[in-house]
């Protein structure tokens, strides 16, 4: 039999005490790290050292996480650049709004999953529960998959409605595009899913090998391949599509390396519905009003000015998401530690670790913006003269993201926390703002840059309500604040730094590409600089050390490696 915490979750016979009990012991010993965070849990470990700190294990996850989203962000950016100039803006304009299309019919297939999996994997796991580990994850990944199966059906024959018909610019039109990525959307849930499975380990690597490394360079192959056989945006679909299969593929492999227990018929799997639909289903409509943030913008621009317009602002607000690498790479390595810490009741522990992360995050996101402001023209002008004409909407665009970046990760601190009810609520709140004053704007717009500039604002302002309210919500809910004065530092040293390389830049001028290099290594070397000059903290110290000594580790086995092949 089982039994109910007081917080709603199952407790397997045998578990020292209830949930309540569980709260009520006192915070575990800090063990060595400087930061007060307690060394990981055997139960924890991942075949690396049991006595890693959390911070050591967010500096080995956040730069792997980033390392795979700085190679993604670039394959990604060269996709954007290939299919601009290869296939031109009208092609591009399609395939990015349905892309749009698509991400929201993969995110209505999660149906929230993807956070119900990564909670209780990361906390039966953390109690040795094997089998409720394994019916988690068969669980979530069957849902998933069977919804994107019917979602699919209708995306394929819904493209013949007369609406999507008329849904066309020129010799384009949506129809074919509604259907090429009708039959992606089942391949696409899968692989998401599985990765998403595997974060649930404290892992991102092999998320990050899959979806930020394998993927993109697939999907970037294919598209010379398609453009050499004549295809147009349906060549470009099905480019994507043959990544997305085959990323699945490696993503099975790779959650088979990481939990083998998923194939073994001898190990049980116990399914806990009711624990994974209570986090499931408010985090979906979390997430579809985040993904109207993300999206919403785009779709209305795509109705009401499908074809370059779209392209341009898809463009421009690609690269103005640039700087939200670094809290990706973060949050999907903190998100199964506050379910850890949160589990265990360590909230001292965990109100530690989330300011150093707020303020990490933010540091990395502050150099990348500054970098956007002072080459918004040279990034655009690389994809052609058209696209010039969102510089005004990266900006508005990026200033937003560089907020959402600097209020920490705090919906996944409350989605991590039971209090993913107040996400849910803020997330739509803001994303019918963000929608309202999209459509507004663009309609009434006389011009396409006005359309764009609409586009951006409306963008803009579902992001920055929804930060605001989740930033307040972790304030009143556990009592967590990320700011201290140690945020001053990494402000400083990039206005500094930024100001340096405007005026390289004002005074030298030079071709595109020339000015793209020297202007971002003046102003990098001049950051990195400026923040070692202020001085680290203890904490700080402890994320960079444990990053080189990572870096080390996997150095000395890429050396033994390769002695081995040369012995052989």
């Amino acid at each position: 039999m089982e039994g109910n915490s007081p917080r709603g979750e199952a407790v397997p016979d045998g578990e020292p005490g209830t949930g309540a009990e569980r709260h009520a012991r006192p915070p575990e010993a800090a063990g060595d790290a400087p930061s007060g965070v307690p060394g990981v849990a055997e139960t924890d470990s991942l075949g690396e050292d049991k006595d890693d700190s959390y911070v050591a294990r967010v500096a080995r996850g956040a730069g792997i996480s980033t390392a795979g989203q700085g190679i993604g962000r670039v394959l990604g950016y060269f996709s954007l650049l290939a299919m601009a100039r290869l296939f031109g803006p009208t092609a591009q304009g399609f395939y990015q709004a349905g892309v749009a299309i698509l991400n929201g019919a993969q995110i209505l297939s999660r149906f929230g999953m993807e956070n119900g999996v990564v909670r209780y994997v990361a906390h039966y796991r953390a109690q040795e529960d094997t089998a409720r580990v394994k019916g988690t994850i068969i669980q979530a990944v069957a849902i998933t998959f069977a919804l994107s199966m019917v979602i699919s059906a209708i995306m394929f024959l819904g493209a013949s409605l007369e609406i999507v018909q008329n849904w066309e610019f020129r010799d384009y039109s949506m129809a074919p595009v509604l259907r090429a990525f009708a039959v992606v959307l089942p391949f696409f849930v899968f692989m998401m899913m599985l990765l998403w499975a595997t974060q649930g380990f404290q892992t991102v690597t092999y998320a990050s090998y899959v979806q930020q490394i394998i993927r993109p360079a697939l999907f970037l192959g294919f598209l010379f391949v398609f453009y050499l056989l004549g295809t147009e945006t349906v060549g470009i679909i099905a480019a994507y599509g043959i990544s997305m299969a085959l990323g699945s593929a490696v993503a099975v492999y790779y959650l088979w390396k990481l939990f083998p227990e998923i194939f073994d018929r001898s190990v049980p799997a116990k399914f806990e519905t009711k624990a994974l639909f209570n986090v499931s289903v408010p985090m979906s409509i979390t997430t579809g009003a985040q993904y109207l943030n993300t999206w919403s913008a785009l779709l209305v621009l795509g109705i009401f000015a499908i074809g370059p317009p779209v392209a341009v602002f898809g463009t421009a607000a690609r690269t103005a998401t640039l700087s939200t690498i670094v809290r990706f790479a973060f949050s999907g390595i903190f998100s199964p530690m506050i379910s850890s810490f949160y589990s265990r009741g360590e909230m001292g522990d965990l109100d530690r670790l989330y300011k150093d992360i707020s303020r990490w995050i933010f540091t990395g996101a502050f150099g990348i913006f500054l970098l956007l402001a002072l080459l918004s023209y040279e990034v655009l002008a690389v994809f052609g003269e058209k696209y010039i004409e969102g510089i005004a909407a990266l900006i508005i665009v990026a200033v937003a993201q560089l907020y959402s970046s600097a209020v920490g990760p705090t919906p996944r601190m409350l989605a991590m926390t039971e209090n993913q009810n107040v996400v849910m609520i803020a997330t739509a709140i803001a994303a019918m703002i963000g929608l309202s004053v999209s459509t507004v704007l663009i309609v009434t717009a006389p011009t396409s840059e006005g359309k764009i500039l609409g586009a951006a604002i409306g963008m803009a302002s579902g992001i920055v309500i929804e930060n605001t309210a989740t930033l307040l919500a972790v304030r009143r809910r556990l009592g967590f604040w990320p700011y201290n004065l140690a945020w001053l530092k990494p402000l400083l040293a990039g206005l500094a730094a930024a100001a340096l390389a405007f005026l390289v830049n004002l005074f030298l001028p030079m071709p595109v590409l020339i000015t793209i290099a020297v202007v971002g290594a003046i102003f990098g070397t001049g950051y990195l600089a400026l923040l070692f000059l202020f001085g680290l903290s203890e904490t700080d110290k402890e994320f960079l050390g444990a990053f080189w000594n990572v870096a080390q580790r996997v150095l000395r086995r890429g050396r033994r490696s390769g002695g081995e092949e040369g012995r052989g």
